[in-house]
């Protein structure tokens, strides 16, 4: 496995650039084979596992939309009700009482899961962003991109010697763009 983070998001960025080229292709699971031997469950499963390079473009907003209203001094969302504030207040309380279950069940620590959770922002905000443009270069443009093989760990120079080398790689330039805007 890739041992730093652009090795990983290189890695990362394959694999979404394919999930986006099946999306875009005739074997796509929402519309091939219906009346087959594909189930409905089997189906979702196959469409969630296609659609997640497109959850970046939301994660994009989510991630600039709070500092861009700071800014500007224009808020987007409007006042509501107390009955609408009760329903988002306890929308937010379930989804992070779900969050605390997974960690329960799973048995992974803070720890992990904060690491896991930062990493899928820098990937959504990164390698999923440029595979659903990549994908959609190759399929209505017919620009193929080129590929690029991660090195694998060794263990050449004792354990986890690359680990915290840091090398740069255009996938750093969305997640370091949203840092900036947040910081400002």
């Amino acid at each position: 496995a890739p041992i730093n983070l652009s090795d990983r998001l290189n890695q990362v960025l394959r694999w979404a650039l394919g999930s986006v080229e099946i999306l875009f292709s005739r074997h796509c699971p929402i519309w091939y084979n219906y009346g087959g031997r594909l189930k409905l469950l089997e189906r979702v499963a196959y469409i969630n596992t296609i659609v997640y390079p497109i959850t970046s473009l939301p994660l994009i907003a989510y991630c600039v939309l709070p500092a861009i209203c700071l800014l500007t001094n224009k808020f987007i969302i409007p006042e509501i009700s107390n009955y609408a504030g009760m329903f988002f207040i306890l929308m937010f309380a379930s989804i992070f009482a779900t969050g605390i279950l997974e960690l329960r069940w799973s048995g992974v620590g803070i720890e992990d899961w904060w690491r896991n959770e930062q990493f899928w922002v820098i990937g959504g905000t990164s390698a999923h962003l440029f595979a659903v443009f990549q994908g959609l270069l190759k399929v209505l443009a017919g620009i193929d991109t080129n590929f690029t093989v991660t090195s694998k760990a060794n263990d050449e120079d004792g354990d986890f010697a690359e680990l915290y080398v840091f090398k740069w790689t255009s996938l750093l330039i969305p997640p370091t763009t949203v840092l900036v805007i947040n910081l400002v």
